[in-house]
């Protein structure tokens, strides 16, 4: 962005209203919040953060000082989907059938939800559809395993904060297997626990926790496989989400920006999602570090 921009790197910690008195834009990430602690008194008109959620930028602040905000939604789908796919495979292994003889629930259809469905309908599953909250009913219990596609809500007419809490757990057949790869506190942490506490679940899948990146610990012994938040993390996603940051950042401004990506895939081999799980848990109070550092791992 160089070439029609001038360009101030910060690290999360030391953006504030001091750094950025003087920015008319601002690129981000998920790593903290941004509001009126940050933002007030600014110059800054354009926020784009490289992730599909926004629940850390206060939108109400954003559109009430005629800040406007994009979001880089679906560049991670086909990651998330990828890294969904190999869990599937692990829990088919562990469960002993194949994967066209299980029920696969998903909790969201959206953009990320819809590419899993498309893997999923690859592997012979059979598929039961949900789009919560409007339409979350007791039909998606009946599967074997449920993978959960939501944004976080934590209010409005629709919120999915905890939407997977005691009840939603009490209404799945023992053995159902659990993924999250949504947000963290789209689960009730300790709802989950007293799932995998009881024998109730067969197994769960967690790659987003509640209280990032200081999360529960002691939920991974529970957890089959755990990973620190990295299912959307591969290259691609990355540069897909550049990709769209910069597009509306040109447009909002009506520059025309000649900002080429590589967007094309080229990943060899099978994604080791074991190797992400076993990664994790030799430092898990790494989170942020290993997130940030991370790199898909494929064998051949």
């Amino acid at each position: 962005m160089e070439p029609w921009f001038t360009v101030q790197y910060l690290s999360s910690e030391n953006i504030s209203k001091e750094t950025l008195k003087n920015s008319n834009a601002l690129i981000i990430r998920s790593t903290r919040k941004y509001g009126a602690e940050t933002l007030l008194g600014t110059k800054v008109k354009f926020i784009g953060t490289v992730t599909s959620g926004y629940e850390h930028i206060d939108t109400e602040f954003c559109k009430q000082n005629g800040i406007f905000f994009s979001t880089a939604h679906g560049s991670n789908a086909e990651s998330v989907a990828d890294y969904i796919s190999a869990a599937l495979i692990e829990i088919s292994k562990k469960i002993g059938k194949p994967l066209n003889e299980l029920v696969l629930g998903i909790v969201g259809v959206g953009a990320v939800g819809s590419q899993v469905k498309k893997n999923a309908e690859s592997f012979g599953m059979k598929l039961l559809l949900c789009d919560p909250p409007k339409n979350l009913n007791d039909d998606i219990f009946a599967a074997d395993i449920i993978t959960l596609h939501t944004p976080l809500e934590t209010g409005g007419k629709y919120p999915t904060l905890h939407l997977a809490n005691k009840k939603f757990f009490g209404k799945t057949k023992q053995g159902t297997w659990f993924i999250n790869a949504a947000r963290g506190a789209v689960c009730n942490s300790e709802a989950l626990r007293e799932a995998l506490q009881s024998k109730h679940l067969g197994g769960a899948v967690i790659d987003t926790w509640e209280n990032e990146p200081n999360i529960d610990t002691s939920l991974l012994p529970l957890v089959e496989i755990a990973t620190p938040h990295i299912a959307g993390h591969n290259a691609e996603a990355k540069i897909n989400a550049s990709k769209m940051i910069a597009d509306s950042l040109c447009n909002f401004f009506g520059i025309e920006c000649a900002v080429r990506f590589d967007t094309s895939r080229n990943k060899t081999g099978t994604y080791s999602i074991c190797a992400d799980d076993l990664a994790f848990r030799k430092n898990p109070k790494n989170f942020t570090e290993i997130r940030n550092g991370y790199k898909r791992i494929y064998v051949k």
